[in-house]
């Protein structure tokens, strides 16, 4: 099992005479984009295996997300794109992306793979590392109660369908976005007929035995905390997909409060190996 140490050091330290015209690259897109860790953590990974790619950080705004993609199409050298908040949806709906199935099933996407008949391959591994992450640390999910936060979002509705997935007994799901959250539990009702849905607050109770921060509040000192976690049981976990800052005030609170808690970077670290494998970096 990969540890942030193995993904953070490196017998052969990344260094700048790595990079050369055979180097492969990977972008990662975001807006801001100060909060990724993703470049310290595949980069470390392509030093670690040998492998001759970088993954760099581009910082894009919502209006030129489609600009940016179809420019990066024209590197020959670009092996693709990870996508990260807030393009997940965005990127999933762009005319030249060509979703898996499970991208499909999510209705987003996180890493995008240059076709060989032209445009994209999107395909999403969020949900799936959020799962393992909890796994490798303990945390098994089937049969529980969870509050998802954030639902309608990108990474919320990956989490969303994986935990499902994993055959959680009841799934919690809030965000300000009534609607959309709305629309997203008739979808996963309709999919995952034997776990119980429903539309929640942003509170947790004393039957969640999981409470998820799947949106971007807590990036910003200035951000409210995204969840009331004053009345949960004691023995719930409480995570929070934030990279920046590892403890966001949500998990700094539950500490607090003696709750276990789960970061960010959980997610990140399940993840790197599987999307260098779709992005054909590794075998």
């Amino acid at each position: 099992m990969q540890t942030l140490a193995d993904l953070t050091s490196s017998s052969r330290a990344f260094s700048p005479d790595w990079i050369d015209g055979d180097t492969r690259i990977v972008a990662i897109v975001a807006d801001p984009i100060s909060q990724v860790k993703s470049p310290q953590f595949f980069n470390s990974f392509f030093a670690r295996q040998g492998i001759h790619a970088v993954l760099v950080p581009a910082h894009v705004t919502p209006e030129r997300l489609h600009q940016a993609v179809s420019g990066l199409a024209a590197l020959q050298n670009l092996a693709g794109v990870v996508i990260t908040v807030p393009h997940k949806v965005a990127a999933y709906a762009l005319a030249d992306v060509q979703p898996t199935e499970r991208a499909a099933a999510i209705g987003a996407v996180n890493c995008l793979r240059k076709r060989e008949e032209g445009g994209w391959l999107g395909d999403n591994f969020d949900g799936e590392g959020f799962v393992i992450g909890l796994e490798q640390q303990g945390v098994s999910v089937s049969g529980r109660q969870v509050l998802l936060v954030g639902a309608a979002g990108g990474a919320g509705r990956a989490l969303a369908n994986a935990l499902c997935t994993a055959q959680v007994a009841a799934l919690r799901l809030a965000d300000i976005r009534e609607k959309a959250a709305e629309a997203l539990a008739v979808e996963l009702r309709s999919r995952y007929g034997l776990v119980h849905i429903e539309i929640a607050e942003a509170t947790g109770n004393r039957a969640d035995d999981l409470v998820v921060n799947a949106s971007p509040a807590g990036m910003s000192p200035s951000d409210s905390i995204p969840i009331d976690i004053s009345h949960i049981n004691r023995s719930a976990v409480v995570a929070d997909l934030i990279m920046k800052p590892e403890q966001t005030p949500l998990l700094q609170k539950a500490s607090a409060m003696g709750l276990r808690t789960h970061a960010g970077r959980h997610l990140l670290l399940s993840s790197v190996e599987q999307i260098a494998k779709f992005l054909g970096v590794v075998s």
